[in-house]
């Protein structure tokens, strides 16, 4: 017989000796005592002994885990449903599994060390330690203070775009946060930054930018605009906020984008009213609504803000206004109404085209009273004597065969007839608590 087949039959006699064996013994066990056994875990071939455990964190020091962690990170949590497959739900059980959990000793380790290379200017070092402070001990004021001292890491190696970003990851996640301050004005000057190389070079927005870390990948006037919101938006009753305001709305007026720089003055007129810049908002927002003003045939809804900006303007700033522009204040209020006036003709000359005569009367008599210093009053004086009197063209060439085939078509025209006398006395009735129509 081989040997192979002795060597099995030999260790199968062993196997079911020792199992007869063991069978024996709970037998015996049972038979003593009813009780039921007390059965233990099995300890696993990689698991560590006590005294091991105890050896390696004397080894680690500081970098064994810590007894106690941050509100992020709960042992006890079970995450169920799809909740379970959320990233950072799977980012946390990985780092807790290589043993990169969150750990208060090592954070604040990481913290001092980051500060000591960041006092010796060696900023590229101490954003590393910065970043494991971070990693090490979120929601805490530890990671708070590591994300501040981060982005200043970025500030001074001039990679303004990486700074940006952290300083808004920041205010995001502690939005009174003690350096808000500080981080408005780094976000101020960034923007400027930024705002002043895109109006020197001119940069095209979809070229990437592939050589200086001071400036963003795409867009630079874009991340610069954004930068200043982030000042607004982050502190809006800080010492920058209505800075960045009228720098965002310089920046549009610059680049002749009429409506956004409107808006940004308007903003400031209105949010910011014991503001430094309220003169310069009002001047130049007045000349932005002319600018986004296209022309009579288009909708007149901004030429109408002008006119009331420009009232207020030289009503409310009688004493600070200079010379000059108190003189553009009243040539752009001149500019208005004959503006307005241009309106007025063009409709009051469309409806003379179409005979009708009670319409076209209305608007030279607006132009003739509202707008009397224009160079068209004259003309709609003169056209109010030439049409006063006619009668307008009926708009039913057929009133018999309209009567006939469409009755209501009268009774509709009677309704509407007294809406319209209904609508009069409604305006010159004073009896009521509510103020007149107009």
């Amino acid at each position: 017989m081989p040997s192979a087949c002795i060597t099995i039959r030999l260790r199968r006699a062993g196997l079911a000796a020792c199992t007869a064996a063991i069978a024996c013994v709970l037998l015996q066990a049972g038979c003593a005592s009813i009780k039921t056994p007390t059965w233990k875990t099995p300890t696993w071939p990689w698991s560590k002994t006590p005294s091991e455990e105890k050896k390696l964190a004397g080894e680690l020091g500081e970098d064994a885990d810590s007894s106690v962690i941050s509100s992020e990170f709960n042992p006890t949590e079970q995450d169920f449903g799809w909740d379970y497959f959320k990233g950072q739900n799977i980012k946390k059980r990985w780092k807790k599994m290589v043993g990169r959990g969150p750990n208060e000793p090592v954070s604040r380790k990481a913290l001092a060390e980051g500060d000591s290379l960041f006092r010796d200017r060696k900023y590229s070092a101490a954003a590393k330690k910065y970043k494991t402070a971070v990693d090490r001990w979120p929601d805490s004021v530890i990671e708070e203070d590591a994300l501040w001292q981060l982005a200043e890491c970025w500030f001074f190696m001039d990679q303004y775009p990486k700074a940006e970003d952290c300083y808004d990851e920041l205010v995001k996640k502690y939005a009174n946060s003690r350096y808000l301050d500080r981080i408005a004005q780094r976000q101020f000057v960034i923007a400027q930054y930024w705002i002043a190389l895109d109006q020197k070079h001119n940069y095209m927005t979809i070229v990437p930018n592939l050589a200086d870390r001071s400036r963003p990948l795409f867009d630079t006037r874009g991340r610069a605009l954004k930068a200043y919101d982030h000042v607004r938006i982050n502190d809006p009753r800080g010492p920058l906020a209505d800075d960045s305001i009228m720098a965002a709305a310089n920046a549009h007026f610059v680049d002749r984008q009429w409506l956004d720089a409107d808006y940004f003055y308007g903003l400031l007129r209105s949010e910011y009213p014991d503001s430094g810049f309220l003169l310069q908002a009002h001047l130049l927002g007045l000349q932005a609504k002319l600018r986004a003003y296209q022309g009579p045939g288009y909708e007149g809804g901004v030429l109408d803000e002008a006119e009331i900006l420009a009232d207020q303007t030289l009503v409310q700033f009688p004493d600070q206004l200079t010379q000059e522009e108190a003189e553009r204040a009243q040539t752009s209020r001149a500019a208005i109404a004959a503006q307005q006036a241009q309106r007025h003709w063009n409709r009051a000359e469309f409806y003379a085209k179409g005979k009708h005569f009670t319409s076209a009367r209305i608007y030279y008599a607006l132009i003739a009273r509202d707008y009397p210093k224009t160079m068209l009053a004259q003309q709609a004086r003169d056209r109010l004597d030439k049409y006063n009197g006619l009668e307008d063209v009926s708009d039913n060439p057929l009133p018999m065969l309209t009567a006939l085939l469409n009755p209501d078509s009268l009774k509709e025209a009677e309704l509407d007839a007294m809406a319209e006398a209904d609508t009069a006395i409604a305006r010159g009735d004073n009896s009521g608590i509510a103020p007149p129509l107009r």
